[in-house]
């Protein structure tokens, strides 16, 4: 098989996901992510809680879909909340192909072997991924502190005389882990809660055995 068409078929695959029901899924995946996040950080809870319409979206209908999710939801919390927040939109995309990615792979199929380990382990793997995107525009875009709770955090361990980088990656496996692992959890039992009949074909070949 050439490159063209090997090309031409990873595009037809993407476009194959974007089915009416995924149409309809990214609306609530930002939805999802605004409103619950707009709450944490209005709450100044120091985690973010922003990104679970994206694994929901990402384990239902595949990752390209939950990317574009994710787009939206800090184009919208641009506009909402400051522009501050779009950049972190590499954050959204990244987390959309991971999950996605894990979903494929049956990380998320209802079973009564899945066990809460697999959501925690997988939970840790989106942090990490989160935190190798989000530590570099913290730095670069706005000097290591954030608005928000987890500002705070690395605000106070830059006054205690760390490092710039060591100060928004420790802020970082202080919150990440505990946020990632929560909206994971959070996403797979609202997509175990959706009836199969109503999910795109990804939604049932991540969910069903």
């Amino acid at each position: 098989m050439s490159s063209t068409e090997q090309s031409d078929g990873f595009i037809e695959r993407i476009q194959n996901d974007f089915s009416t029901e995924a149409w309809v899924l990214i609306p609530v995946g930002v939805g999802i992510n605004v409103v619950v996040g707009t709450i944490v950080q209005t709450l100044r809870i120091p985690l973010f809680l922003d990104t679970i319409g994206t694994m929901l979206v990402a384990i239902l209908a595949g990752p390209w879909v939950a990317v574009v999710a994710g787009i939206l939801t800090n184009l919208v919390l641009g506009f909402t909340a400051g522009p501050q927040l779009i950049p972190f939109a590499l954050v959204n995309i990244a987390i959309a192909l991971v999950v996605g990615y894990m979903a494929k792979r049956g990380w998320f199929r209802i079973s009564n072997t899945i066990g809460y380990w697999r959501l925690i382990a997988a939970g840790v793997i989106i942090a990490l991924v989160g935190t190798a995107f989000s530590a570099p525009i913290s730095v670069f875009v706005f000097g290591g502190v954030t608005p928000g709770a987890q500002g705070a955090v690395t605000a106070a361990f830059l006054a205690s005389g760390n490092a710039i980088w060591t100060s928004v990656v420790s802020a970082s496996f202080i919150t990440e882990p505990i946020d990632k692992i929560i909206s994971i959890t959070v996403a797979y039992f609202i997509a175990q809660s959706v009836p199969l009949r109503y999910l795109p074909r990804r939604g049932m070949n991540a969910l069903s055995e």
